[in-house]
């Protein structure tokens, strides 16, 4: 197998998606406090899900770049040392 097609596999496994979802539903009457209740909940529950995936987005970044430096180091270890003069 070569390196790229090592990548590419290691590629695939690491795409993980999460997502919150925010349920909605048609509503025809709602008082005014009401609103402004559902809309302050709704923000808040938006924060804590950025809260929660940034720090997880930044984790799977890092394994992703030390993944390809550990690979490109490995390719430049498997490169004949004469080729670079050509």
């Amino acid at each position: 197998m070569s390196n790229r097609d090592k990548e590419k596999q290691a590629l695939e496994k690491a795409k993980v998606y999460e997502t919150g979802e925010i349920i909605t539903t048609k509503v025809y009457k709602v008082s005014s406090e009401q609103k402004n209740e559902l809309e302050r909940l709704s923000t808040e529950r938006l924060e804590k899900l950025r809260e929660e995936a940034i720090p997880n987005i930044r984790e799977r970044y890092e394994q992703l770049v030390k993944l390809r430096q550990q690979q490109l180091k490995a390719d430049e270890g498997s490169k004949p040392p004469g080729d670079s003069a050509r």
